[in-house]
This record gives C-alpha cells, structure tokens and sequence, in this order.
C-alpha cells in the first residue's frame, strides 16, 4: 500500500523539479506562484474558460384551472372540494440557449359529477376519460418562428372535452408585418366508441398583420375548413362540408381607451345536398374606455346574419353588453354587467330574446400580514323569451353573500 502511494508523489515532484528548484537549492518563483495559484481562490487566466450555453435546461411547473362561477344561486353551489377543476404537471425544455422549447403537459380532472363518480370502489372506466395530454415543440431561427402541437382530451375532461387537435404553424416578422399560416386536424370522439359519430375536421389558415406604434393595427386572414364524419352508427346522419372565411380586424390603441372592429365573410357548401351553399355575414365591435384610473367601460356590439340559399331562409342574431368596474380602492370594488340577444329567421319557426344583468359589490373588510377577509354581494337577472313557444319562456333572479377568509 505504501508503495502505490509512493510512486505518484515521485512523478510529481520529478515534473516540478526541473524548473523549480535552483542553483543555490532554493525554491523558485516559478513554484512559488504555482503552488500560490493553486490554493488562492482566483483561477489562473491561462486555464480560464468561458462557460458555453448550456444545452438544455428544464423545468417542472403544477398547473391548475377552475372555471369561474356562473350562476350564484345557492342551490348551484357545492364545497370547494367538489368544485370541477384540474390539476396537472407541466414540463418545459429549453434546448441551445432558446433556440427550441419543447412543452410535455398532463393533467386530470377532479371534482364534479365525473369525478365523483370514478370514485366509486372498482370503477376505473373514468380514468382515461378524465385524462389530458397536450405535446408542443416551438422553434426560432431569426425572424421566423414555427412549431407544432398535439393535444388529446377524454369526454369528461374539464376543459376542451373530448377533442384531439394535431397542428403546426408558422410565422415570419420583419418591420411592422406579420405573416402567420397554420394546418391542422381536429376531431371528436378520442375514444373511437362505435356507438357515436365522429367528425373530423382538416382546416388551414393564413394571416396578414401590420402593426405600427401610434398607427391603427390591420388584420387580414383567409381560412378554409372540411367537416366530415368518419364514424357513422346506424341512426346518426352524416355531416359533410366546405367552409371557406375571409376575416378583417382594424383596431386602434389610444390613451385611455382602444376599440376594435371585425368583419368576417364565410361561404359555406353542403356536399351531402350537391353542394348548397349557405353564407354567413358577422361584425363585431368591441371597445373599452378608461376616463378614470378607477373606472373601466367595456360595450360589445355584434350583428349575425346566416342565408340558407337552398332553401332561402335568413337567420339574424343581434348581440350587445356593457361591463363596468369601478375599483374605488384596494378595500371596495364594484362592477356590473347587463347583455342582450336575439335569434330570428325568416320563416318563424326560431324567435327568442335574452336579457340579462349581474352585479358585484366585494369589500375587504380587515387585512393583515397573515389573513384576509372578504365579503361580497352579488345579484343577478336572466329572461329568456320565446316568442314561437311562450310556454318554455324562463325567467331568473338570484343573489349571494358570499364571506372569505384566507391566509395571505
């Protein structure tokens, strides 16, 4: 043992020994500054290197979504343990310092009636219905940006159910223009269960943005779509259409305030009726003013107009809300929201009316470092009015307090 030591300490002092000891038999410079750089805590400039990009780097992220409460009725209401959500794991990978991003998210379903139900001992059925899994890949090489998706949801899944999408995508910047072009497939019915239809969709978009500070911003897009069932059980008719659309945005950004207005055209053929062609005309005007720091006013305007050329009739649905918050500070904060929308064809058999309203009045009543409280008033109002058949017109008002107590 003492011999397999002895032999490395012997190489090294004969590698040292010729330039570092002298004449005289004292220790060089030379040692001396060697010996001294090995022990300082700076590292010699000669055997410094700059460290390289690293080439990947990933990170693991918990994901969560809740939808929001509609309806604030206590009736509707159940435990926050029984509330549908979803929880997952989101993967991220950075390759070659940014150059490409590839994303890996899984997620499920909890709470709700689903939920609840795959709960029941031996029941596993509603596993994989619950289940999402979504694959991503982004890339950028100078001004041009690409990449690709796939995504698959089970029937009882919160968001997006039963829905699988392939896609990919692309996109090229220079100066104030933006080209983007995507093609894809979307379907239903993941599973394959033979008992219902499957539709697939193939569509294909490309758009046109110019952007200029201070200028208004123009959008251009043109799409085209393919429906057709691929499932067929006996009793279901099959679907089998074209839709081509041709989309217009001019939006414009001022101070304290910004709107924008759509315009879109789609032609539409029904191959299974030799190709009759139906089109569809819709405008949307969107706006929100700021004239207090403390006041936001948020009007939607939209007009809806279907043609059924084979058969003539004309469907026409008007829409319109106004959203209105008011943060009187960081204690007090009121908003309201009143819609309206209508639905009429041309030959009678369609005639309904909607109106309806919400308000919230949310005060914090005592914060600390530790606790919050919060209490909250809220009312609502829906009628819905069917003028063909009153008999099924539905009218609704309800109101909440709601009292939360959470830890900051």
């Amino acid at each position: 043992m003492q011999t397999f030591w002895k032999f490395p300490l012997v190489l090294l002092l004969a590698l040292l020994a010729p330039p570092a000891w002298g004449d005289d038999g004292s220790i060089s410079d030379y040692v001396a500054q060697h010996w001294a750089g090995l022990f300082s805590n700076q590292v010699p400039q000669a055997d410094s290197k700059q460290a390289g990009p690293l080439l990947y780097q990933t990170s693991l992220t918990p994901t969560f979504f809740a939808p929001p409460v509609v309806s604030p009725r206590l009736r509707d209401l159940v435990p926050e343990t029984e509330q549908p959500r979803t929880q997952g794991l989101l993967s991220s990978t950075t390759w070659l310092n940014g150059t490409f991003v590839t994303e890996a998210e899984m997620a499920r379903s909890q709470g709700g009636a689903a939920w609840l139900q795959s709960r029941i001992p031996g029941d596993t059925g509603g596993d994989a219905s619950q289940r999402m899994i979504r694959l991503g890949l982004t890339g950028t090489a100078g001004s041009v940006r690409y990449g690709m998706l796939s995504r698959s949801a089970g029937q009882a899944f919160l968001n997006g159910p039963d829905q699988a999408l392939r896609e990919a995508w692309g996109e090229w910047k220079t100066g104030w223009t933006t080209v983007r072009s995507a093609i894809g497939q979307q379907w239903n019915n993941v599973a394959g269960d033979s008992t219902r239809s499957r539709l697939e969709q193939t569509y294909g978009r490309v758009g046109l943005a110019w952007t200029r500070p201070t200028w208004p911003e123009l959008t251009l897009t043109y799409a085209h779509n393919s429906l057709n069932s691929a499932l067929q059980p006996a009793g279901i008719a099959p679907q089998r259409s074209l839709n081509r659309t041709l989309e217009g945005g001019f939006a414009y950004h001022g101070m304290g305030w910004n709107a924008r207005l759509g315009s879109s055209y789609t032609l539409g053929n029904d191959l299974l009726r030799t190709g009759a062609e139906s089109t569809v005309r819709m405008q949307t005007l969107t706006a929100a003013f700021r004239p207090l720091n403390t006041l936001t006013i948020s009007p939607t305007l939209g007009y809806r107009k279907e043609v059924q050329d084979w058969s003539g009739v004309r469907i026409t649905s008007p829409s319109a809300s106004v959203a209105l918050q008011y943060r009187q500070s960081q204690q007090l904060l009121i908003s309201a929201m009143g819609n309206y929308a209508g639905t009429r064809s041309s030959d009678g058999l369609i005639d309904t009316e909607q109106v309806g309203g919400k308000g919230i009045l949310a005060w914090d009543l005592q914060q600390s470092q530790e606790w919050t409280t919060l209490i909250s008033l809220e009312a609502g109002y829906n009628r819905m009015t069917n003028h063909v058949t009153p008999t099924a017109d539905t009218e609704d008002i309800s109101g909440l307090i709601r009292l939360v107590l959470a830890a900051i």
